[in-house]
């Protein structure tokens, strides 16, 4: 997976932190830095820490920003059991239900994923019960990217 170059408040500029990238505050998009900063980032996805850099720059939200070095990390999600095989390269389509108190509720809607990506199953980790009757098994996702063309 590739790192990408950001920046992320201080108090969270941590190896291992995860965050989504939900909003591009009105502030920012004036801001000399926005190119580095949320341009590089996909509204809608998860981004895990993976390395911390010696390098901070003043922020009109946070006071510090920090640089850091982020990637994409596996999701759990659930998907159909007829596709839950490990290595397994599958089109992520989230699980319609509206009961927000079901536990499997996070998993079915999978946060960081978006309905039409490709992914591939890296781990299966269980059958789960379904309050609507679904056949899910809940796993781990890695997203496929789209290699650039240049």
């Amino acid at each position: 997976m590739k790192k990408i170059i950001t920046l992320v408040d201080e108090k969270k500029a941590k190896k291992g932190y995860e965050f989504i990238h939900f909003s591009i505050p009105e502030e920012c998009k004036e801001c000399n830095l926005f190119s580095v900063c949320m341009g590089n980032l996909e509204l809608g996805r998860r981004y895990r820490i993976v390395g911390t850099r010696d390098y901070e720059h003043p922020c009109k939200i946070f006071g510090k920003v920090k640089v850091v070095e982020v990637e994409e990390p596996e999701i759990l999600a659930t998907v159909e059991s007829r596709v839950a095989f490990v290595g397994s390269k599958i089109t992520f389509k989230s699980i319609e239900c509206r009961d927000i108190d079901c536990k499997n509720f996070p998993y079915c809607s999978a946060e960081g994923l978006k309905s039409g990506d490709r992914c591939e199953i890296v781990e299966v980790i269980k059958k789960v019960e379904c309050k609507i009757g679904k056949d899910l098994t809940l796993v781990k996702l890695k997203r496929i990217q789209k290699s650039r063309a240049f």
